[in-house]
C-alpha cells in the first residue's frame, strides 16, 4: 500500500514538472519566433524597396540604364584591384569593360556622370596612394642595405683568456 502510494506521488511529481517545463518551453519558443519576425521586419526597412537598384561594381548595361550618362577613365590591369577598392570605398557605382584587342590588358572604368565630384576624389586619392607605394622601398631593399651598414662596421674582438689562480 504504501509502495503503491509513493509510486502515484512520484508520478504526480514527474507528470506535473514534464507540463511545466512544456508550458515554458513553449512560451519561450513564441518569444523567440516574435523576436525573429521583428528582425526581418526591420531588416526589412533596411533593405532598399526597389531590389534592382545597385551600388558598387556592376555591369555596363546596368550603369547605362540609369539614363544617367557615363564617363570613363582607361586602368591597367595590374592597377584594376587597387582601384575598385578605392571606388568602393567612396560609394561610387562603376562598371569596368576590357577593351579588345590592347596587347597588355587594359580596362575602362566607366562612372556614372553625377559622380563626378567623387570621381575626382577617388582619382586623387588612388593617384597619392599609388606614388606613395612608389616612393617606399620595398622590405627587400631595406634588409639588404642593413645588412651591408652591419657588414662595414668593425667587428669586435674578445679575447676569452682566463687567468688560472690558485
Amino acid at each position: 500500500m504504501e509502495n503503491e502510494q509513493l509510486t502515484q506521488d512520484a508520478i504526480r511529481f514527474c507528470y506535473r514538472f514534464t507540463r511545466e517545463s512544456y508550458e515554458l518551453t513553449e512560451k519561450n519558443v513564441m518569444k523567440l519566433l516574435e523576436v525573429e519576425k521583428n528582425l526581418r521586419e526591420g531588416a526589412k526597412k533596411l533593405i532598399s524597396k526597389d531590389p534592382k537598384v545597385r551600388h558598387g561594381k556592376m555591369k555596363i548595361k546596368h550603369l547605362i540604364r540609369k539614363d544617367e550618362g557615363a564617363t570613363s577613365v582607361d586602368i591597367a590591369k595590374t592597377e584594376l584591384r587597387d582601384f575598385q577598392k578605392v571606388a568602393k570605398r567612396y560609394g561610387v557605382d562603376f562598371a569596368v569593360v576590357k577593351q579588345k584587342g590592347s596587347e597588355p590588358p587594359a580596362y575602362s572604368v566607366f562612372f556614372k556622370a553625377r559622380d563626378q565630384d567623387a570621381i575626382a576624389d577617388v582619382i586623387r586619392y588612388y593617384t597619392e596612394k599609388k606614388l606613395m607605394k612608389e616612393k617606399k622601398s620595398s622590405l627587400h631593399e631595406r634588409i639588404k642595405q642593413l645588412k651591408q651598414k652591419l657588414a662595414e662596421r668593425p667587428k669586435r674582438t674578445r679575447s676569452k683568456a682566463k687567468e688560472k689562480s690558485r
